[in-house]
């Protein structure tokens, strides 16, 4: 499913700027409020937020009730990182003038950003009602009532940009994610399909396009040639491990439905499936079918030109062009406490699993959990059950029950080797990546040669400069394992370009 997506703050070019009468105090010489304004102001033009910053800092000692110095003051605050400091301002203008649009709608965008999307759902209905609304409006409040799930809120709200942006992709983009969260395959497609006839060369619309098709249509070698193509487009700077494995991963299976030998293709993880029961009255004909999550959608920025109408006042919003790479968030996850788990009757818990099983070889979660969890009450200790639990919550995108079944999975088994580098897996693509090292990490701890593991944390390494030899050992060991692995020739670049 699309679960999650991206977004990048920035701040809009101002287009012209008009002093109105709050900032007059007649037709004579400028107050010394006034002329720390026009100095900051001069400064934020030029993107020099820092220097920017004293100057409205020093003009709201003598004009602490204008609601247009502490908007731009905010601004360059959430510019230089004052994350806290800068909601604080702009709350403050928003308090001292409730109709000053540049200021609500800048809050909204950074509530959006820092992880209030409630408040900023609400700031931003009040923004689409005013006459001076910018253009994009509409379109932030569709990426708003995506974060908090509201997806015929978003749906409504993305088709009234598209009618006045009909050659947005990035509106398509977004209205083909919120068709598949709906479960709406074909309508996603054609939202998407359009998305990339629009603008050929964005690889989001490739990248939710060939997970759709790969997922929930089952048409391996349309999303064979997507990935391809988002590859390509892709910035060379940008990874791609986790595309590279999903292209490896419907390879083997294209090869599989063919009766072909597949050579040296590494196993691709997590595409486990869940555990099949292990002796049953319940007859399971074939296991169920690998469980491989498909790549995070990208939300991109609108590309379309800022409102041509004069704004009193910076606006937080989307650029044309991407931002630079910011240096890796350090997420750390808490993991529900260890307990001691007591066995139960593992026969009555057998039954219970191989019938869960059954109704998720029939596509039937909400079946499957029900008798998934009867197994665990009969035993708390029966590791596969909260293994099949978490893939279960995994695939319905409940990321947080996912994860905690992982992890009582680990604590009923703690050398359930699949079990915890699924778990690695998903606390990478949470952004836990210290997390997700400590985990993989002790995958090698039990075994050093695991090929999977080595590329992960290869990858995991990358993403910092500074620990770029940690990467390369992981890599090399990679390659010393792995051969003939369909990676190599991007492995060895990398390792070219970063010794």
């Amino acid at each position: 499913m699309f679960v999650t997506f991206r977004m990048d703050f920035s701040t809009r070019k101002l287009l012209g700027l008009v002093l109105v009468a709050a900032l007059a105090s007649g037709c004579g010489r400028k107050s010394t409020g006034q002329e720390h304004f026009a100095t900051g102001l001069a400064y934020f033009k030029e993107g020099k937020y820092d220097k920017a910053l004293p100057q409205f800092e020093d003009a709201l000692t003598s004009m602490q009730t204008n609601a247009l110095a502490l908007n731009f003051l905010g601004v360059c605050r959430l510019q230089e990182g004052e994350t806290e400091a800068g909601l604080q301002n702009l709350q403050a203008a928003v308090r001292l003038d409730s109709n000053y649009i540049p200021a609500r709608y800048n809050l909204a965008l950074a509530q959006l950003e820092h992880g209030q999307a409630d408040d900023a759902v609400a700031n931003l209905r009040q923004v689409v009602q005013s006459s001076v609304a910018p253009a994009d409006s509409q379109y932030q409040l569709g990426l708003a009532y995506m974060r908090v799930s509201a997806w015929g809120q978003a749906e409504e709200a993305l088709k009234r940009q598209l009618q006045s942006n009909p050659d947005s992709a990035d509106t398509l983009n977004c209205l083909g994610i919120v068709a598949a969260h709906k479960r709406e395959f074909p309508q996603a497609k054609h939202w998407l399909e359009q998305s990339i006839a629009t603008n050929p060369k964005s690889p989001t619309a490739y990248l939710n396009l060939a997970s759709l098709e790969n997922h929930q249509l089952g048409q391996k070698k349309e999303a064979l040639a997507l990935y391809e193509t988002y590859i390509e487009l892709l910035p060379k700077s940008q990874p791609h491990e986790d595309v590279r494995l999903a292209m490896l991963q419907i390879q083997q299976d294209l090869a599989t439905a063919a009766k072909q030998p597949v050579h040296a293709v590494e196993p691709v993880k997590p595409a486990k499936a869940p555990e099949p029961p292990q002796s049953s009255p319940v007859e399971v004909t074939q296991p169920p079918k690998p469980v491989t999550p498909p790549p995070e959608p990208v939300v991109s920025k609108p590309t379309s030109p800022p409102p041509s109408t004069v704004v009193t006042a910076p606006a937080v919003t989307t650029a044309p062009s991407p931002p630079p790479p910011q240096p890796p968030v350090r997420k750390v996850r808490t993991p529900i406490a260890a307990k001691a788990l007591k066995p139960g009757n593992r026969t009555q818990a057998q039954a219970y699993f191989n019938e869960g099983v059954t109704y998720q070889l029939q596509n039937k979660p909400a079946n499957a959990v029900a008798d998934y969890t009867k197994a665990i009450t009969a035993d708390p200790t029966f590791a596969k059950a909260y293994y099949n639990l978490a893939i279960t919550y995994r695939n319905a995108a409940r990321t947080d029950r996912a994860l905690e079944y992982y992890e009582l999975a680990l604590i009923a088994d703690p050398n359930y080797a699949d079990a915890r580098f699924n778990y690695a897996v998903l606390l990478q693509e949470q952004g836990y990546f210290d997390d997700a090292i400590a985990q993989f990490e002790r995958i090698l701890a039990g075994n050093p040669n695991d090929a999977s593991t080595h590329l992960s944390l290869g990858g995991l390494y990358a993403r910092d400069r500074a620990t770029y030899a940690r990467a390369r050992e992981h890599y090399e060991t990679f390659l010393r394992l792995s051969p003939n692995s369909p990676l190599v020739r991007d492995i060895r670049r990398w390792l070219d370009q970063n010794r």
